[in-house]
């Protein structure tokens, strides 16, 4: 309880400081497919009651949380790549679409958080099952976040004496934790409610925001890279872990500042100083190396089954039957292409084919494979102006 609070004090400075966004933290409790149980915190980001500013910053964390204003609850997914900042990348995000109205849940995938239980909860998973445990991790966060979503509007009806709405869900998620998402959504659909009568979760969701989707990790390099890709990650994971002086020349040269920029997404930008200091910390968070950098290095938690583009847009027009969808594409022109990013071939391929349902896109100011990092107002002006136009057509 104690140490909680002081985390809440870091978040929202001192007391005497008003606020237009309050960070909450929450947990649950998430179960591995072995049966193991692990408690997982996320981030609740959203204004205090009464509009604008709450009178201080630990009044705003201490009151009930209000509906959101715009009638809208987000959950944003961040990216998922060697060197990248975990919920830190969604937090600038969720700070502008709170103070427009919205209620953001900030989630992150388990090995790259700064909890050393939730990293080393999958320790001993093998690396050809790590993607499907991941995938139910999704789902077990996503229902949980509709669950409690239908318990806070339940306590927002008996305090305001006013009939129940049912909340309105969207996913904003970045690079191949789109794809994980829809995934997640399309599992929930079979899903049955613990309680009888009680709505289903995936029912909640009406909306999906896909920030720069990608589905194949870049190439990886060095002399691992000219073995079979298990026997690679094998021995980039032991080489991690091991204490000899081979590992300890292999680690020394894996957390180089050099490895560190050669993996980096946002080298020439205004922002490279302050976002390569960021993930630089993130870089040394305590993980199991095997499960981590060794899989995503070399390609096993790419979205499983995506052979083709082809097959990925396939896949997305079976969610247009129940879903919105918005594509936020990086920028482009006729002479340039950002190489490391597929969300622009996926549009093309999506055109071609045409789609029955609600499916948009929204190109962006910045060339960056992660343009919610560089070019965050433009991110929540493109979302924000999605949930405005969906809540209109609902």
């Amino acid at each position: 309880q104690q140490s909680r609070a002081k985390r809440y004090l870091l978040d929202i400075a001192a007391s005497e400081v008003t606020t237009d966004a309050t960070f909450r933290y929450k947990s649950f409790t998430w179960r591995t497919s072995a049966g193991n149980r692990h408690p997982y915190e996320y981030i609740i980001a959203q204004q205090p009651a009464g509009g604008g500013t709450a009178r201080d910053a630990l009044t705003a964390v201490e009151e009930n949380l209000p509906s959101p204003a715009s009638g809208w609850t987000l959950v944003l997914i961040p990216s998922v790549s060697l060197v990248c900042s975990g919920k830190e990348e969604m937090r600038p995000l969720a700070t502008l679409l709170s103070q427009r109205g919205h209620r953001c849940y900030i989630l992150e995938w388990p090995g790259w958080t700064q909890d050393v239980q939730t990293n080393w909860a999958l320790e001993h998973c093998k690396p050809e099952c790590l993607a499907e445990e991941y995938q139910d991790f999704w789902c077990q966060a996503l229902d949980h976040v509709a669950q409690q979503e239908l318990l806070l509007a339940k306590g927002s009806q008996e305090r305001e004496e006013a009939a129940e709405k049912a909340p309105q869900l969207c996913v904003v998620a970045a690079s191949s934790s789109a794809i994980y998402a829809l995934r997640a959504l399309e599992a929930l659909t079979a899903w049955e409610p613990e309680q009888d009568g009680a709505a289903k979760a995936f029912e909640l969701y009406k909306s999906v925001v896909m920030v720069a989707p990608s589905w194949k990790a870049p190439p990886p390099s060095g002399w691992l890279s000219r073995l079979e890709r298990d026997r690679a990650a094998y021995w980039m994971g032991a080489f991690l872990h091991s204490d000899t002086r081979l590992g300890r020349l292999y680690r020394n040269s894996h957390f180089s500042p050099q490895n560190l920029r050669r993996n980096f997404s946002h080298a020439g930008t205004p922002d490279e100083e302050r976002l390569f200091q960021l993930a630089s910390w993130f870089f040394q968070r305590p993980r199991p190396y095997a499960q981590t950098d060794a899989m995503v290095t070399y390609g096993f938690l790419d979205p499983a089954g995506v052979e083709s583009v082809d097959s990925l847009v396939a896949e997305i027009k079976a969610h247009l039957l129940r879903l919105k969808i918005l594509l936020l594409l990086p920028a482009t022109d006729s002479q340039f292409r950002n190489p490391q990013s597929q969300a622009l071939d996926l549009w093309d391929a999506l055109k071609e084919q045409g789609s029955h349902g609600v499916l948009e896109h929204r190109e962006l100011s910045s060339t960056s494979s992660l343009p919610h990092e560089l070019a965050t107002s433009a991110v929540q002006f493109a979302v924000d102006q999605w949930l405005q136009q969906s809540t209109v057509d609902s």
